[in-house]
C-alpha cells in the first residue's frame, strides 16, 4: 500500500505543478503586448527526477516548482518576447498532462476502494 501512496502523492504533485505552470502560461498570454515582458517558464519535472534519482526511487519531497525566465526567445522592438502561438500549445500540452494526472489519480483511488472493500 505504501507504494500505492507514494503513486498518488507524485500524481498530486505533478498536478499542483501542472495548476502553477497554467498560471503561468496564462499570464504570459495576458501579458502578450506588454512592452518589456519576459516570457516566463515554471520548472518542476527535472527537479523531481534528480531528486527521485538521488534518494534512489523514493519520492522527491525537496524538489520545488520554480519560476524562471525562458531562455533563447527573441525579443521584438518592444522588448516584449511572448510569442503567443507557442504559450497556446503549451497551454493545451499542460491540459492535457493535468487530465492525464487526474485520470490516473481517479484509477488509484478506485483500486484502493475495491482492495479496501475486498472486489475484484
Amino acid at each position: 500500500m505504501a507504494i500505492q501512496s507514494n503513486k498518488v502523492e507524485l500524481l498530486t504533485r505533478l498536478l499542483g505543478a501542472a495548476e502553477q505552470r497554467q498560471q503561468v502560461i496564462s499570464n504570459n498570454i495576458a501579458n502578450a503586448n506588454t512592452p518589456e515582458y519576459k516570457s516566463l517558464e515554471l520548472q518542476f519535472e527535472d527537479a523531481l527526477a534528480a531528486e527521485i534519482t538521488k534518494k534512489e526511487k523514493s519520492l522527491g519531497s525537496a524538489a520545488a516548482t520554480s519560476v524562471t525566465q525562458t531562455p533563447g526567445l527573441v525579443s521584438r522592438a518592444d522588448g516584449n518576447n511572448v510569442d503567443v502561438d507557442k504559450q497556446l500549445g503549451l497551454l493545451n500540452k499542460n491540459a492535457m498532462l493535468q487530465q492525464l494526472y487526474l485520470q490516473l489519480i481517479g484509477t488509484d483511488m478506485n483500486q484502493m476502494r475495491r482492495a479496501m472493500e475486498g472486489g475484484p
